[in-house]
């Protein structure tokens, strides 16, 4: 089943929703099953964009335009040395989620329980925000 995932990060520098196509092997998956898809996804992605080695590519000014508004202007092109590890990138992210650093939303509904059960039939959108600390301490 494919579905759109909104991905925003809260920050001053992008102040746009992105939406992503997102394939999930089955319609009816616990939090935790959408999390680990969602990682296995992007780490996928990341490492392909890796190992594609591709050529820079001319960007249209329209292009310029839209990525100026979203806070930075780049060529896609993935500077990292090393391929992105899906045990670590999902633990990590099972931790966020667990911490409430990373929130998801089913439609305008927050997730808020790993072992939740979704129907991702009945669900227009997904949404990840990965909040992050004001100045100062939290207790």
């Amino acid at each position: 089943m494919q579905m759109n995932v909104n991905v925003k990060s809260v920050s001053g520098k992008k102040n746009k929703i992105t939406a992503i196509p997102v394939s999930y092997s089955r319609e009816v998956m616990s939090v935790k099953d959408l999390i680990e898809e969602t990682v296995l996804f992007c780490v996928s992605s990341y490492n392909e964009r890796r190992a594609s080695g591709e050529l820079l590519q001319a960007l249209l000014p329209q292009e310029i335009q839209d990525k100026a508004s979203q806070g930075k202007v780049s060529f896609g092109v993935v500077y990292g040395e090393k391929n992105a590890d899906l045990k670590k990138a999902t633990a990590d992210a099972l931790e966020a989620f667990s911490d409430g650093v990373v929130a998801v939303f089913a439609d305008s509904k927050r997730l808020d329980d790993l072992n939740d059960q979704l129907n991702l039939n009945e669900i227009q959108s997904l949404t990840f925000i990965k909040l992050v600390m004001l100045a100062g301490r939290m207790w």
